[in-house]
């Protein structure tokens, strides 16, 4: 009996599942990871078909072989046709925020995180997130101050994405405030209205603040759609309006399953690609949702004493219908227009480079602009009401 052709396959055989175990070492840290294992499973469809003896079998490992080889041509494809418009990020941990049940994802605790974006292999954004105890971005302890508090809500513009702790605007506003405030910024990366509300009604931001004296938060159009939850990575708490048109919680959006699916997704060009292209953008019919989410944050706010202010980017239609309809129910709504002009804002505030968050200038405005009109009036007004009782503030 010729042992030749055995030796072949098994010698075949080890160099596959060799390669195999590399590309997956290798696959978490290459750019088109989807693409590697479309080729490892093809490989050893194909392998299974040339070593069995059912013809039914073989057939359906070569058409499974073929298929995943297919993919991993459209994921390679998909790939080289996007990586100039699609950011790609990378941070240290890979794994830098965890899922709170009933609020959604929130940084781990105690935490530097190293965060990169890189478009088309250029690096864009380099920089550090300082995490807090309780899971929040930091505001340097140098120049937080009291006797008065603020907390910041909103989404990655108030967060601080692709920008130093000491380029956000909670850093700025409290650094304008020169020991008068201090600060504390509870916004998130994907965030929205629903997710303030949530940190207050679970008494998150009271255990973690205390109670704030001014709440600031900052709105952009795309909370339409998240709160509605029609974002892609939406994984945050889902509000329902109630019979009398409030907003009623009524659980999270997904189940963990989703969740854990969806990060594995997330590495798929083709899912990038067909998100970029077929994205679910805000409308006008989710304003009642919007608002109802609003009216009960403020609420929550007005029961201790907090003053609730809004900061809302109108630079398009949607978002002018949005000042509208907060004015309209009577919300402290400042447009980010009466803060940079348009030609001030092209000239002086520009974007960070290619990924549409505020760069650190125009974070600056914002804070100085949000001090002068809302701080410093605010500690003014309590310094002479404890004056005026006899309080003196240490």
């Amino acid at each position: 009996m010729d042992r030749a052709p055995i030796l072949y396959r098994l010698a075949a055989l080890a160099a596959l599942i060799g390669m195999s175990f590399l590309f997956v070492a290798r696959a978490t840290r290459m750019a088109v990871p989807f693409t590697s294992g479309f080729l490892i499973a093809s490989a050893w469809a194909i392998v299974i078909a040339l070593l069995s003896r059912h013809t039914a079998l073989r057939n359906g490992a070569t058409l499974c072989g073929s298929v995943l080889f297919g993919l991993a041509v459209v994921e390679a494809s998909l790939y080289y046709v996007s990586r100039s418009q699609i950011i790609v990020t990378k941070t240290v941990p890979r794994a830098w925020r965890r899922n709170v049940t009933g609020l959604g994802a929130l940084p781990i605790a105690n935490a530097a995180i190293e965060f990169e974006e890189f478009l088309d292999g250029r690096q864009i954004v380099d920089v550090t997130y300082g995490i807090d105890k309780a899971g929040l971005r930091e505001i340097p302890s140098a120049v937080q101050g009291g006797p008065h508090k603020v907390a910041f809500f909103g989404c990655s513009f108030m967060f601080g994405h692709g920008v130093e702790e000491n380029e956000t605007v909670p850093y700025y506003f409290v650094q304008e405030a020169k020991g008068t405030f201090e600060g504390y910024n509870f916004a998130g990366e994907g965030w929205g209205p629903h997710q303030m509300l949530k940190e207050l009604e679970s008494g998150f931001v009271y255990r973690v603040a205390g109670v704030p004296d001014l709440a600031i938060y900052e709105a952009i159009p795309d909370h339409l759609r998240r709160v509605a939850g029609r974002a892609p990575w939406e994984d945050g708490p889902k509000y329902s309006l109630c019979q009398d048109g409030g907003a009623c919680y009524s659980g999270p959006f997904h189940s963990d399953y989703y969740i854990t699916c969806r990060h594995w997704l997330e590495q798929s060009w083709t899912m990038k690609f067909i998100e970029s292209r077929f994205a679910s953008l805000s409308r006008p019919s989710d304003m009642p949702l919007f608002l109802a989410v609003l009216k009960k944050t403020r609420s929550l706010l007005a029961q201790n004493g907090t003053r609730f202010v809004i900061v809302l980017w109108d630079q398009n239609e949607l978002a002018k219908a949005m000042i509208k309809a907060l004015r309209a129910n009577e919300f402290d709504v400042i447009a980010l227009s009466s803060i940079v002009s348009e030609s001030d804002f092209l000239k002086t505030h520009p974007l960070i480079q290619s990924d549409r968050h505020p760069s650190p200038a125009t974070n600056k405005a914002i804070a100085a602009y949000l001090w002068k009109r809302v701080g410093a009036p605010l500690a003014v007004s309590h310094f002479k009401s404890a004056a005026a009782s006899g309080t003196s503030f240490r």
